[in-house]
């Protein structure tokens, strides 16, 4: 079986809050709502790690996690797990 990439999870997501069956329809907003996730809020680290002066890399493992979220293609169309590649 398939696992359901994370970008189809959040394009399904968006399908079932507008009442739509098509989930494939909703990548370009799925991948809208990651890039706005991308830049990690100040509440966001606090909320990862209360209380320290500094969050270490956890910035940019974070970009890193969306980023490649982003890239990839959903398995229901590929029937694998596949990422784009950056030219």
């Amino acid at each position: 079986m398939t696992e359901i990439t994370m970008i189809e999870k959040v394009a399904r997501a968006i399908a079932e809050a507008r009442g739509h069956d098509d989930w494939s329809l909703n990548l370009p907003a799925a991948r809208a709502a990651l890039m706005a996730l991308r830049e990690p809020s100040l509440d966001m680290l606090e909320a990862a790690l209360p209380g320290l002066p500094d969050w270490g890399y956890l910035p940019e493992e974070w970009r890193a996690m969306i980023d490649h979220v982003i890239a990839e293609q959903p398995a229901a169309q590929t029937g694998t797990i596949a990422h784009a590649r950056a030219a």
